[in-house]
């Protein structure tokens, strides 16, 4: 087994093509304004069952590294477990040094181990970017793009659920484009906004249905059509398995009030839309699942949330600062400090300059 060291534990913050990312969280930069992503929001809402999943790689990992495990058990802290020295701001990942983490420990272990959900978290994370760069070209130029053989399982879900609601790129009125709220103060990247016609086929005539209540062989002979936003998610096992956050997220995505092209700066009104779903990529298939998005949703559930990730991400941290109740009397030093400087400011030798003769 080779063990690898993990990056450091200080969160990383990177900034590109206009958005501002943590190992935590997404923020959007718009004009003069900072907008914390829907997604983020989204993600402030604890899931039981991914606790629960990561616990289970580690304890999977542990298994599957038995021996392994056991001859770390009996070595002593290195020391070095949480050192910083590579990656950014240190040397390269791929070189060693005397205070690199010795990948053989108790502690350097406990730490991989732990560390099991984060790196299978940004795998998938890339094979999901991947696939939706995949879905985009598809709904751009009407192809399928060359894609790598990891994501083929996806890419072949993806082709399936456009046979089964008879869909062309046209009938995606846009795709990956960002949506803004700034009113609320929020910002995110939706997957598409997608006609969907009951004509097409019995699939689609039944989900125009379930979004409009017309009986779906009358919806189809009729060629009714509804309008919705929608979300691509990749999941890795077998059967549909959806969260209530996902729902938050499409939630805040159709009640944005603008829609800003990708890659530019053109901004228009938001399409206005029937509803929204959630569309699972999986090796086994795929599954389309219509979600509640509408007024009460957005009210009672988006907005409590987002003032909830405001406060962790931006008051959070000084609710528990030793800096937040300073004493008084360092108050009226650093006080006096500025007044003295201020003062030598004043009366300092001013140093004229003469034009050249």
């Amino acid at each position: 087994m080779t063990v690898t060291a993990e990056p450091a534990a200080t969160p990383t913050t990177s900034v590109f093509h206009g958005v501002e990312e943590t190992d935590d969280n997404r923020w959007y930069l718009i004009d003069d304004l900072r907008l914390i992503s829907a997604s983020t929001v989204a993600g402030i809402i604890s899931k039981d069952a991914l606790t629960r999943w990561a616990a289970k790689l580690a304890a999977e990992a542990a298994f599957a590294e038995l021996p392994v495990v056991v001859i770390a058990s009996r070595i002593k802290p290195c020391g070095n477990t949480g050192s910083k020295c590579a990656g950014e701001g240190g040397h390269d990942t791929q070189e060693r040094c005397d205070r690199c983490p010795c990948l053989e420990c108790k502690a350097c272990m406990t730490r991989w181990l732990a560390s099991r959900h984060t790196d299978h978290t940004r795998r998938r994370a890339d094979e999901g970017t991947r696939t939706h760069d995949v879905a985009e070209w598809w709904s751009l130029h009407g192809e399928i793009r060359p894609y790598d053989a990891d994501i083929t399982p996806y890419v072949k879900a993806f082709q399936a659920f456009t046979v089964e609601y008879g869909l062309t790129p046209d009938d995606f009125l846009v795709s990956e484009a960002i949506v803004v709220n700034r009113a609320d103060g929020y910002a995110g990247t939706t997957d598409g906004v997608l006609i969907i016609r009951a004509d097409r086929t019995d699939a689609a005539a039944k989900l125009v249905s379930r979004v409009t209540g017309i009986p779906w062989k009358q919806a189809k002979k009729r060629g009714i059509t509804v309008v919705l936003v929608i979300d691509f998610k990749t999941r890795e096992g077998e059967g549909p398995q959806f969260y209530a956050p996902q729902a938050l997220q499409l939630t805040a995505y159709r009640h944005a009030k603008t829609i800003r092209i990708k890659g530019t700066d053109i901004e228009q009104p938001m399409i206005p839309t029937d509803g929204g779903m959630l569309v699972q990529l999986r090796p086994d298939g795929f599954t389309a699942r219509l979600v509640l998005t509408d007024e009460d949703t957005y009210r009672s559930g988006f907005l409590p949330a987002l003032a909830t990730a405001l406060w962790v991400f931006e008051q959070g941290p000084a609710s528990i600062s030793s800096r937040t109740f300073v004493l008084p009397e360092t108050l009226a030093a650093r006080r006096r400090k500025a007044e003295r400087e201020a003062a030598e400011a004043a009366v300092a030798p001013q140093t004229i300059t003469h034009p050249a003769a």
